[in-house]
């Protein structure tokens, strides 16, 4: 007679081998991984490769995020643009053909954001657009450097800018468009868009770049080791019991109708099953993260060692906060638990976005992984928690 166990094994094989599509990416996964986490363990040894490694994710992130801005607001006055950009080119002929500069600009960009589709200027009222753009990649660099004691100032003038954009001399030409219903919308939304990513992607990458300035590699080795883990944790206990392989865990998510619901209308890929992975991984992962280190890697000099500081600042060696080794196996434990808690937070308020601007990826720049901003989503959320719990 076939044990609870048998049953269980073939459920998750059966499910396994039924859904080839869900592991189609798994090569590409392992590629990247296999090729980043080398290239990322050298940079983080460095404060100065350190801080241009976050600092160019940053801007990447920046580019995906104008590309998720909601597409019904651009659907919605995607006729006028498409009627304006017609008359362009037909009463100015040449002038709207675009520069070969401008052209090879394009393919960059849609190589990050995984874009096909060449006609791919849905801009709706440019200045404005460009304007608010350019001016929340400078408060989002700006956020990521000042000292965190001024970071809500820095909000509040990002908070403010926007509202007075479309009053300045160089943008007032194109203020009429906003007197129609769908230029008005899509203004609003794209302002909201961008003020959400300062509080999502520019605090987010503030706190790691303080958690790399502060508490060395050791401590940022920590936070993307137990937040990446989790994030692999979700997506393979995730896939192994969706579908119909496992009739127990259908029944269960069914069961649980409000959790699903409230998952299933961020992201059709999320389950309940992928966020107990998160839980469980997440705390393991913490748990042995020291171990994984070699014991000289996380000594600390005392008062009566000489250290040269000089090396010290090269190195970004943290020496204020206590060893790693100092925590007991449940306090590491418990960091992991709130690093993959606050990771789904962050993972969910991503997927949110995604699902109004209907896209699967924020870009196509990792292969299997996606986005830079996919990559990081967890983090922006896991890093304020890593910071106040650890290092503040």
């Amino acid at each position: 007679m076939a044990t609870r166990y048998d049953m269980m094994n073939d459920a998750i094989t059966s499910n396994i081998t039924s859904s080839p599509s869900e592991w189609r990416d798994l090569p590409r996964r392992i590629l990247t991984v296999t090729l980043g986490v080398p290239s990322i363990i050298l940079m983080l040894r460095y404060s100065l490769t350190s801080w241009l490694f976050f600092q160019g994710a940053h801007l990447i992130c920046l580019i995906e995020w104008k590309a998720l801005i909601p597409t019904s607001s651009v659907k919605k006055s995607q006729d006028d643009a498409t009627t304006r950009k017609d008359e362009k080119v037909t009463g100015k002929g040449s002038a709207g053909s675009t520069p070969k500069a401008n052209n090879a600009i394009r393919s960059f960009l849609r190589v990050i954001l995984d874009d096909d589709d060449e006609d791919d200027d849905t801009t709706i009222l440019p200045p404005l657009s460009n304007g608010l753009f350019s001016i929340f990649c400078f408060s989002s660099l700006l956020v990521s450097i000042l000292p965190t004691s001024y970071i809500p100032l820095g909000l509040m003038v990002f908070g403010i800018a926007p509202r007075l954009i479309p009053h300045l001399p160089g943008f007032q030409s194109s203020t009429s468009l906003l007197t129609t219903t769908e230029n008005a919308r899509f203004f609003v939304f794209a302002m909201q868009h961008y003020q959400f990513g300062l509080a999502y992607i520019s605090i987010g990458f503030h706190f790691i770049l303080q958690i790399s300035k502060i508490g060395g590699p050791i401590h940022i080795g920590n936070l993307l080791f137990v937040v990446w883990m989790s994030d692999t944790g979700a997506l393979i206990l995730g896939r192994l019991m969706k579908g119909g392989g496992s009739q127990a865990t259908t029944n269960s998510e069914s069961r649980k109708g409000n959790g699903t619901s409230f998952l299933k209308s961020i992201s059709p890929g999320k389950t309940l099953s992928g966020l107990l992975g998160a839980v469980i991984t997440g705390p393991i992962s913490s748990a042995i993260y020291p171990i994984l280190l070699p014991s000289s890697t996380m000594h600390h000099p005392t008062d009566d060692e000489q250290f040269d500081i000089a090396a010290a600042s090269c190195l970004a060696v943290d020496v204020r906060f206590p060893n790693l080794y100092n925590l007991s196996l449940s306090q590491r434990a418990f960091l992991g638990l709130i690093l993959s808690s606050s990771g789904i937070v962050g993972d969910l308020a991503e997927s949110s976005v995604k699902r109004l601007s209907e896209k699967k990826d924020s870009g196509g720049l990792l292969p299997g992984h996606g986005g830079v901003v996919d990559r990081f989503d967890s983090l922006f959320v896991a890093g304020v928690a890593y910071y106040y719990w650890m290092l503040a």
